[in-house]
This record gives C-alpha cells, sequence and structure tokens, in this order.
C-alpha cells in the first residue's frame, strides 16, 4: 500500500527528489516530460541504483542490497518530499502531477480514485514497463531537457 511516511531527521536541502529506475524506456520518458513542464524547478531527478540515489534510500530505511536490483524497488518511483515524507506508486505520481501547473487537475482528480485501483493500474503498468517501452544501457543528465536537476553521485 502506498502512503506517506516519516522521514529521518537528515534531509537534503528542502528539495522534492523524484526516484526512478535508470534503465526503464518509460520512466526516461517521463522524466523528460516533467522536466520542462516544472518551471519552479521543484523536482530533482535521481536513477534508484545511482549511488545517491541509494543514499536516499538508505537515509529513509528504504535500501537493502538484495533490494536495489530487484522489481520490488525498481518497479515503484518514489518521490521524497524532504519536508514531509516519502512516497511511492500511484501516490508518488500524484505528488508529481500536483507540482506541474498544467498537469495540477489531474493529481487532483486521480486522488479520487481508491488507492487499490490506482495501485493496481501502477503496478500492471511497472510489470509491463520494460517490454512496452524497452530499456536504456545508460542514464546521463545529457538525456534530459538542459537545466534538469539530475544527480547521481554523492
Amino acid at each position: 500500500m502506498t502512503e506517506k511516511h516519516s522521514l529521518k531527521s537528515q534531509d537534503v536541502s528542502g528539495k522534492k527528489w523524484v526516484l526512478f529506475d535508470g534503465s526503464c524506456g518509460l520512466c526516461h520518458w517521463s522524466v523528460r516530460f516533467i522536466a520542462p513542464k516544472d518551471h519552479s524547478k521543484n523536482c530533482c531527478f535521481v536513477p534508484l541504483n545511482s549511488p545517491f540515489g541509494i543514499q536516499l534510500l538508505k537515509e529513509r530505511g528504504l535500501y537493502f542490497p538484495k533490494d536495489i536490483n530487484s522489481d520490488h524497488l525498481l518497479n515503484s518511483v518514489i518521490f521524497i518530499d524532504s519536508n514531509k515524507g516519502y512516497y511511492t506508486k500511484s501516490e508518488a505520481v500524484i505528488k508529481i502531477l500536483k507540482l506541474l501547473p498544467s498537469w495540477h487537475f489531474l493529481g487532483v482528480i486521480m486522488k479520487f480514485i481508491p488507492i487499490k485501483i490506482r495501485d493496481f493500474c501502477y503496478d500492471y503498468t511497472a510489470k509491463n514497463r520494460l517490454k512496452w517501452f524497452g530499456t536504456k544501457q545508460s542514464c546521463s543528465p545529457s538525456d534530459f531537457p538542459k537545466n534538469t536537476c539530475f544527480k547521481t553521485d554523492i
């Protein structure tokens, strides 16, 4: 079940972090879609299996070495609001949409759909995303729009 989780005391500069599967074609497309619409530059994008992504996960008690390449972890976008907590699956998508002026309404509408239905749809898409959208061999800042906040290293 997706829900808000409390943060540990150590936060990273009040930022909003979007952790995504760096080898997923759909995830790459999503970052390229979100980044130019984030006019306030609220979000910083981090591949889940990058050194910085692993650090963010460890600080929140979400990292287990055996999980980093498992479906459990890589099948969910993770949205971290350093001031409020972290969110996964459809709740993370809603939080991200609400940051985008032109897409805020969709986040509001999605909130009315029961979480079990939202997460079922999310899980189905996540399970099939590599088959439908392919994979990426690498993940670097040059893959994304200029001025996108993108962090991989600690």
